[in-house]
């Protein structure tokens, strides 16, 4: 009775027999869901160079519950340690494409709430450029924050005012839009940053079709509650890496929540799959709450 009001968050009073029937049948079906996920985050599935990954990124505490400064190398938390003494990175980020996700990290980056968070990572939000599909997402983000977002008729005008970009696009998409920015030649290598959200996209694949540097391509996943620096993102490859990486796209989503880096393209699919059974799971249980009917 008490894990049940831990999950669904419901006051459980059962009235009749039929009802504790319910419970005893329902309970069952609910861990055998969490248990078909259990074998798939197995560190065995991983590569044996990093047999602690998944153990300490799944350790990690809610953002509302773990301490500022995590000790592992998986930090989680925003570094604020000597960040007086660094110089500022503006942040000019673009989104092609401007679903959920991409509305979602824009919203985070944009909320005068969250500048302080930058701030302590020595960084700096200067502005954000977006494509207008998906109209009414673009359409809130100017609204929500006028003096940052500006709303672009294409992919190519997005790329142009930007140095970071967020590729938020279908993956039926991907070919079509990278390869006519290609052919506009408008990626400045050196300076400019992709970071792809499309969970199909290579790594390879990207720098092949963008040819950026590999340490300015980046695969990344993360959830809607990134807007509310609620949860992670997993980003692949690392950007920490001192001398190929970018520390400043590492430094900015841990100041927007939360950042585990990925080292392989096997660590990555393996650490997707909770998330991509986040909605499976959470219907499972919406569905069992209602039929309960609490």
């Amino acid at each position: 009775m008490n894990c049940l009001r831990l999950v669904f968050g419901h006051n459980i009073s059962p009235k009749t027999s039929s009802r504790s029937s319910k419970l005893s049948i329902s309970l069952p079906i609910l861990l055998l869901t969490i248990a078909a996920i259990v074998p798939f985050l197995s560190p065995s599935k991983l590569q044996s160079s990093s047999p602690n990954f998944v153990a300490n990124a799944f350790s990690i505490k809610p953002h509302h519950l773990r301490p500022r400064h995590h000790p592992s190398q998986l930090t989680m938390s925003a570094t604020t340690a000597n960040a007086e003494d660094k110089p500022t990175h503006k942040i000019r980020a673009g989104f092609v494409g401007c679903g959920t996700i991409a509305s979602s990290i824009a919203t985070s980056l944009a909320k005068p709430a969250h500048q302080t968070h930058l701030a302590q990572n020595s960084l700096a939000l200067s502005s954000i450029h977006v494509t207008r599909r998906s109209e009414s997402k673009s359409k809130a983000l100017k609204e929500n924050f006028p003096d940052v977002v500006t709303v672009c008729e294409t992919a190519e005008e997005v790329v142009r005012n930007s140095d970071l970009v967020f590729l938020c696009v279908l993956p039926q998409h991907v070919e079509g839009v990278l390869g006519e920015l290609k052919e506009k030649g408008v990626w400045r290598k050196g300076e400019h940053t992709l970071v792809s959200l499309v969970s199909t996209s290579k790594v390879d694949d990207l720098i092949q079709k963008t040819s950026l540097p590999p340490n300015h391509v980046y695969k990344m996943i993360c959830l809607p509650p990134i807007a509310n620096r609620e949860g992670c993102v997993l980003l692949q490859p690392p950007a920490s890496n001192s001398e190929n990486g970018l520390p400043f796209l590492k430094s900015m989503l841990d100041a927007l929540g939360g950042c585990v880096e990925c080292p392989t393209d096997d660590v990555m699919n393996a650490m997707m799959i909770p998330g991509c059974m986040m909605g499976s799971m959470y219907g499972v249980m919406r569905n069992t709450r209602d039929w309960l009917g609490m």
